[in-house]
């Protein structure tokens, strides 16, 4: 999660260079307690600029394909020239539900995810505590470097092979990644237990 002074330099580098910055935040209703969420168009020199925002990710509504494009101090009249096709009804719908009736279903998957990026740490120190691993500051998905395991450039190839267990590869990620794998941590403790159950018996 970037804090205030990080999106301002950002801000300011984009001014200097003479470019547009597109903020995609997302993922922004899921900042864990620990991390305060800075909207990149609350500081100061982003008029040109534009952040994406959506209920896609803080409620489970990624099938729905909808999100809204806002439009810094300077460039709300250019956003309003674009054309667009425009979410479905039903998106519509469902995420402003989300946004102004659905909090406290958002604030129980905070839980969940706090708890389980907790659990997740502790199990990693238990058994693999080698595999490097910084707590999220937001959203659901982990970052793990795997490279100390002996399992080449692409663990998740051999998590799955050995382990039958499937992580995103690092790979698909660029370069360094190499080494790396991307957990999904919504799910079920019992089910995050037994993913790592499954990394350990990869290496056992």
């Amino acid at each position: 999660v970037h804090t205030r002074a990080e999106l301002q330099n950002v801000a300011n580098l984009a001014r200097q260079y003479g470019v547009r910055v597109i903020s995609d935040e997302i993922h922004s209703p899921l900042v864990m307690p620990t991390s305060t969420m800075v909207p990149y168009l609350s500081v100061a020199n982003t008029g040109p600029d534009f952040a994406v925002v959506s209920a896609s990710k803080g409620w489970n509504l990624a099938g729905f394909k909808a999100a809204l494009v806002l439009a810094g101090a300077d460039a709300a009249e250019e956003l309003a020239a674009l054309g667009f096709h425009g979410a479905g009804h039903i998106a519509s719908i469902a995420h402003t539900a989300a946004f102004n009736s659905a909090r406290d279903w958002n604030d129980a998957a905070i839980r969940g995810i706090d708890a389980n990026r907790k659990l997740l740490g502790d199990l990693l120190e238990t058994h693999l505590p080698t595999v490097g691993y910084r707590m999220p500051e937001a959203t659901y998905l982990a970052w793990l470097d795997c490279s100390s395991l002996g399992l080449g450039d692409d663990p998740a190839a051999a998590f799955l092979e050995k382990g039958r267990v499937a992580f995103n590869s690092g790979v698909t990620f660029g370069a360094g990644g190499e080494g790396h794998v991307r957990v999904n941590m919504a799910t079920s403790p019992e089910i995050l237990e037994e993913a790592v159950a499954r990394m350990v018996k990869t290496v056992g």
